[in-house]
Formats: C-alpha cells, structure tokens, sequence
C-alpha cells in the first residue's frame, strides 16, 4: 500500500488555489524563469499552516451480496505555528505551537493548551529520531513560564498542568505524523527551473511517484505512470503582498490491475527568490482492489476494496515578508 505522503512546504511536499487574485492578462503574457530548487533560509522564522484529511474506505464485494459491507476511517490534521530551520543537513527543525488539533473518525482532541511550547524535531535521513515536547517534569514549567500561569490560581496550574501531560504523548505522534514524511523536493518532479509561458505544459517527472510505490510493497514500469506540470498565471499571495508563481502537477496510473492512483499538486512558488514554494496544495487517490483466493469457503469471486483519499493544504512564509492586512490573518487562512 502507498503511503500518501504529507510535506511540510520545502517538501513536495496538496486541490485548487483558494484566495487567489489573477493578475491582468497583459502582466501575466510574458515569460517567467522559474526556480523549483529553493530552501529554506536556516535561522530565519516561518509561519507556517498545515491542513490535511485523509479518509480510507474498505469495501468488500461480496457475491450474491447487493449491499456489501463497509469500513471507514478518517483523520484530520490542523496546525498553525513558527517554523525555524536550525539546520538543513541533518535536518533539524524548532517547532512553536500556535495552535494544533486532531480529529479522528469524528474524535476531536484540542491541543490548545500547548500554545508556546516548541518542539524540536531532528531527522537522519527521512526518519526522525526526536520528537521532544518536553519531559514529563518539566512539561508544564516549558508551556506556563516557570509555573506563574499568568496569575493563575494553585488549583488552576494543577489542572493544567496534568491537562499538559496528559497530552504529551499524542502530541509527540501528531507532530511526528507532520513532520516525517520522505523529504522530496519541488525540483525532483519538475526540475531545477525553466523558462516557460504562461499555460506551457511540460513532461514532468514520475521517479519520485514510482520509488514511493516501491517502498510499499509494488513495483512499477516507467509507462504505468504518466506525469505532467503546467504553469498558469502568476497570482498574488493572499494578503502578503507578494507575487506568487503557479505550476500545476499531475500524476496517475494507467493499466495497471487491481491498483490505481491520481494526484495532483498545485505549487506556488515566489517570483524571482530561491525560497521554497509558499503553498502546496495536494489531492490524492489510490484504490487497491484485491480478489479474495478462490477456494474460500463463501467468498470465491469476493473482491476487497481499499480507496483512500488524502488533501493537505501546506502553507509557509517568511515571518520578515508578510503584511498582514489584518491580525491573525495567517491563523484564518484555511477556516
């Protein structure tokens, strides 16, 4: 099975661009040189947004059943925060929370009273080896500021403070589950850069598509997947003002039995900068079908069916180049 995989934003990290103002078409009639090979600037603070649902539906198709029977599962990621890459090689990442929650199969878990804390999360290569929110003794001295709570009452900082650890450790995986995805780059799907016209269309690269596949399990020819990256107009980004760069990304399968995929991912990247793409948005759909053995007692010929959706809504700015027309307008993004 494919894991679908969700990036933080340098990663290729992603549906359509919401909140966007289309230049006039004479700004827009020229070609642009596009950089897809940008990095994050170590030191320097991000903000940064991440939206994602996945939802995966079993099926099983039964014979002479005209009702089969289902399982769902869903799960929902939403979290706003400050990014500063400490480093690049080996990655190492500082994490502040602005807020963050989880829901899953209907289940809602509010992470709010980890707003301040930071999370420092290290990789080697594409596993990460720490998640450290923060030891159990000193969880809630790192969130309340040395135990003041601001005033608070005693009875207060106690509940809170077992309210903080308690969390600990789902907090710990749902950070892990952000940020531990393989890290691709842009550049790996589209190239380094390339001069193009606006509604150009090129012939993308699918290596990355084919060795994430390979990972889970199925290994697949070159001409089972067709990739293609088209660039549109340059738009402004939300309420930064900022001129943004759109290339649109599309990979799928074709002929393959029992297995099918389709993903798109729209890019915006900066106008002119060697920085990362500002948002990734992504769409994602893998459907494995699987025949049961003939043989088995009251299931020859069943077949189950595995579908499973992923969208994910990554955004992130350089703290220095935003102008907020409003407070919290970055918080608000995605409501």
């Amino acid at each position: 099975m494919m894991k679908l995989r969700i990036t933080i934003v340098f990663c290729c990290a992603a549906l359509l661009t919401a909140g966007l103002f289309l230049l006039p078409a004479h700004a827009a009639a020229k070609d642009a040189e596009l950089r897809f090979d940008g990095r994050p600037k170590v030191g320097e603070p991000y903000v940064i947004s991440v939206n994602t649902r996945q939802v995966r539906t079993y099926r099983m198709k039964l014979v002479g059943i005209d009702n089969p029977p289902r399982r769902r599962e869903t799960h929902e990621i939403h979290a706003v925060g400050e990014l500063v890459y400490q480093s690049l090689d080996p990655l190492v990442i500082q994490f502040k929370v602005e807020a963050m929650n989880q829901t899953v199969d209907g289940v809602k878990t509010d992470y709010a009273p980890l707003a301040g804390m930071t999370a420092i999360v290290r990789s080697s290569g594409v596993n990460l080896r720490d998640i450290p929110l923060g030891t159990e003794e000193d969880a809630a001295e790192s969130v309340l500021g040395g135990g003041s709570a601001s005033g608070a009452s005693s009875d207060t900082k106690k509940k809170t403070t077992k309210e903080i650890r308690e969390m600990l450790p789902g907090a710990r995986r749902l950070i892990a589950s952000m940020f531990s995805a393989p890290l691709d780059h842009p550049e790996e799907y589209l190239g380094k850069s390339r001069k193009v016209k606006p509604g150009e269309k090129w012939t993308a690269s699918a290596k990355p598509m084919l060795e994430a596949i390979k990972a889970n399990g199925l290994e697949l020819a070159e001409d089972k997947v067709t990739a293609t990256a088209t660039y549109n107009n340059p738009s402004k980004f939300y309420e930064a003002d900022i001129l943004a760069q759109n290339v649109f990304f599309l990979a799928e399968s074709a002929n393959i039995p029992g297995y099918d995929f389709k993903l798109e991912v729209h890019f915006q990247f900066p106008d002119g900068g060697d920085d990362p793409p500002f948002r990734v948005e992504r769409s994602a759909t893998e459907v494995v079908n699987r025949a049961i053995p003939e043989g088995v007692p009251g299931f020859s010929g069943s077949v189950m069916d595995c579908v499973t959706t992923v969208q994910s809504d990554v955004a992130m700015i350089r703290k220095s180049r935003v102008k907020a027309k409003k407070k919290n307008w970055f918080l608000d993004l995605f409501d």
